[in-house]
């Protein structure tokens, strides 16, 4: 489990006074009138003591502890508030809002806000905490990890209806997985997004290409061999599972890859238990009708996965269950089906439009949950369940003895087979790798150094110049490539292997001069992939930046040129000023590749919208000055801005780069003369008797006069019978 307590300070530092005072009331019981500051260390100390919490549980009525219960067997911290409502409502008739309302005022959940936001009363945080993200909660580890260690003295969950039936098999051999095609399949995705980041639309869903792309994946876009009914969208579930994991994320609009976490490194029980745990947060995908973003209201699917599991451990060891009746079971009991039930509808008094039937499998979502394709298809190449079949031929599941561990059901996950030798490296690049010797670190280091060709009971990878790249790139050396293929390597690494990854690594390390050359600048990384793909004879640069060596082997009929440039040219004017001074627009149709480089030491990209076929920078105090560090001189900016814009710098950017030289500004207090003509403003600068008591004129019919001039000014003015009076006389 993450270590949530860390949060906890926070959070309670969040607390009004009275709300704060109120929940310690209950956790920790202080009999004095504790400052703040000690109350909130008193009760981090109180999270942490064993014997206090178990006192705590104890004092729980039943559907408070059954909350805390399921987090538990999900082992996984954080979960949202509606989803927990829905398993509670599902297993017991006093499930609902108020176990969780209980569990927040006695300091065992806390809400999880986020940064800066403060909290008065829970009920008021629940009404308004939803309007930008649904509200979730998070529950402190060790008292997880104490419910669950009185689970396997006895303590079970209850359930308030009877179990879905169960029948014995004798003589059958049960049907259990590897565990790995989940791990296998993301560590492609991984790859793939490596190579090219996904591009998201405002609405969260994939631009049509990169939905294309994924489609068309013969290794994302097919069903497990491992699985029984075929899995809707399994590329969807891939990313939107990658994503919830930390495998990729958003940056920008784009998803992009990150690196491997110490799950990968922990063994596959440790990673199944994160990739359960996780699936809690896959929202835009179920197992009925796959990939769903527009008209998504709500999954219910991350709390029936739960449910399934934990229904399923409550049979006997060597009990099977048909999955027909546990969605039976979950179409009676759990809140989202019950309510779409015929008998829902009329005890609501209400009538509802018929379910949309899904093309893929013929069932409604709303009339039937799909638990047999989360069982079969999911939860079974998870290694979660074994498969049996009955006489009549029909599927029967139970938990596995890994499940029944994931679940926090057994002490210690059952002993995983070790093959350390289990890869096979050929002289023509290609890598073997034998499933039963995989585990989760070897997959993770193998798809950074290799790229993945096909997935089976031998997968095979290809070792490739890029991939090599991009395994050099995450800090492996070409030394530690070769240690790994030989010693989980069935022979010795051939000699033709060996010369290629000296010589991929050396071309690395090697600086490459072309006498003329034709430098591309694509739009996006995807872009430059696709021409790559499509036969362009270039040198990848950068993400967007490819050289081609020779301009004759570029046939241009195959490229929308936005825009051409010759280097040895003066630089083009293709940036214009904002109003603001500060918001530089770049033409792309006319930039070079030289100008966001220059760009970027005193600006920085716009986090703005960017109009179509321009990019946006920003200049601010903090970019200006660094450049300014960094040796950037005044004329040096005067002459960028008259090369790049045709205008003078903006008086905006000159501030921001000689502020730090100015002396301070002087702010006084004076009054303003308003005067109805420019000649008497002229007359009484002329004049003698007034001039000393003018000091500045702001403009043709204004005048600036010290407020202790104001009565010398009057009684002259009085002598040639003008009257001088304030604004509010």
């Amino acid at each position: 489990m993450n270590n949530w307590t860390e949060r906890i300070p926070g959070i309670l530092k969040a607390y009004e006074p009275d709300l704060l005072r109120a929940v310690a009331g209950r956790l920790c019981k202080p009999r004095n009138q504790w400052p703040i500051e000690e109350l909130i260390e008193r009760s981090i100390a109180t999270l942490e003591n064993t014997p206090v919490l178990d006192r705590r549980l104890r004092e729980l009525a039943q559907p408070s502890r059954l909350v805390l219960a399921l987090m538990a067997h999900s082992q996984q911290p954080r979960w949202r508030i509606g989803q927990l409502i829905e398993m509670t409502v599902a297993l017991t008739p006093d499930g609902g809002l108020e176990p969780i309302l209980d569990l927040l005022e006695a300091g065992l959940l806390f809400p999880d806000l986020p940064e800066g936001e403060t909290i008065n009363a829970f009920n008021m945080w629940l009404a308004h905490g939803g309007a930008h993200r649904p509200p979730a909660v998070i529950a402190p580890p060790l008292l997880l990890e104490r419910l669950l260690a009185g689970y396997r003295e006895g303590a079970a969950i209850a359930f308030d209806e009877a179990l879905p039936p169960s029948t014995t098999l004798l003589g059958v051999t049960p049907l259990e997985t590897d565990g790995l095609d989940w791990p296998l399949r993301l560590s492609v995705l991984w790859q793939q997004v490596s190579a090219a980041p996904l591009r998201r639309t405002q609405q969260q869903d994939l631009f049509k290409r990169d939905l294309d792309r994924l489609h068309a994946d013969p290794l994302l876009a097919t069903t497990s061999s491992d699985a029984l009914v075929e899995l809707p969208d399994p590329g969807m579930l891939a990313v939107a599972w990658s994503q919830a994991l930390g495998l990729i994320e958003n940056k920008e609009g784009d998803l992009v890859a990150c690196a491997f976490d110490e799950s990968w490194q922990d063994g596959l029980p440790r990673l199944l238990v994160r990739l359960l745990a996780s699936l809690s947060d896959v929202a835009f995908w179920n197992p009925a009708q796959g990939w769903q973003v527009e008209g998504n209201v709500g999954n219910p699917y991350p709390s029936a996965y739960l449910l399934t599991l934990l229904l399923l451990s409550r049979a006997a060891a060597d009990q099977w269950t048909r999955p027909a009746d546990l969605e039976e079971w979950m179409l009676r009991r759990h809140p989202f089906w019950a309510a779409q039930s015929g008998d829902g509808a009329k005890s609501n008094g209400a009538s509802r439009p018929p379910a949309k039937t899904n093309p893929r499998t013929g069932r409604s979502a709303t009339q039937e949950p799909a638990l047999a394709v989360f069982l079969l298809g999911l939860a079974y190449p998870l290694r979660l369940v074994q498969i049996a079949r009955d006489p009549a031929g029909e599927p029967l599941v139970r938990l596995s003895d890994l499940g029944r561990w994931v679940l926090g059901l057994t002490d210690n996950p059952p002993l995983q087979p070790t093959f350390p030798q289990t890869l096979l490296v050929q002289p023509n690049l290609e890598i073997l790798a034998y499933r039963q010797g995989l585990a989760p670190d070897l997959i993770s280091r193998l798809g950074r150094i290799a790229t993945w060709k096909t997935l089976g009971p031998a997968c095979t990878l290809l070792l490739e110049p890029t991939s090599v790249y991009r395994a050099l790139e995450q800090g492996e050396t070409s030394e530690g490539i070769v240690r790994l293929l030989e010693s989980r390597g069935m022979k010795g690494v051939p000699t033709p292997v060996l010369e290629a990854l000296r010589t991929w690594s050396n071309k690395r390390q090697r600086i490459t001069i072309f006498p003329s050359a034709a430098l591309f600048e694509f739009p996006s990384a995807a872009e430059l992939t696709d021409a790559m793909n499509r036969g362009l004879n270039a040198v990848r640069l950068t993400d967007r930046l490819a050289v081609v060596p020779a301009e004759k082997d570029i046939d241009y009929r195959h490229f929308r040129l936005m825009g051409t440039r010759d280097f040895l040219l003066p630089p083009d004017r293709c940036v214009e000023v904002q109003h603001d001074g500060v918001t530089l627009s770049i033409d792309l149709s006319r930039s070079d590749l030289l100008l966001e480089t220059e760009m970027q030491r005193f600006s920085e990209l716009s986090a703005d919208f960017h109009p179509p076929g321009r990019r946006i920078y920003r200049m601010t105090p903090a970019t200006v000055q660094a450049a300014r560090k960094n040796g950037m001189t005044l004329a040096g900016l005067q002459t960028w801005f008259l090369e790049r814009t045709g205008l003078p710098l903006s008086p905006a950017a000159h501030l921001f780069l000689t502020a730090g030289e100015m002396p301070p500004l002087d702010l006084r207090r004076q009054l303003v003369l308003h005067v109805p003509f420019a000649e008497i403003a002229d007359g009484l600068q002329q004049w003698p008797a007034t001039r000393d008591l003018v000091k500045a004129r702001l403009g043709p019919m204004t005048l600036v006069v010290l407020e202790k001039d104001i009565e010398t000014l009057r009684s002259r003015c009085a002598e040639i019978n003008v009257k001088l009076q304030h604004g509010d006389e």
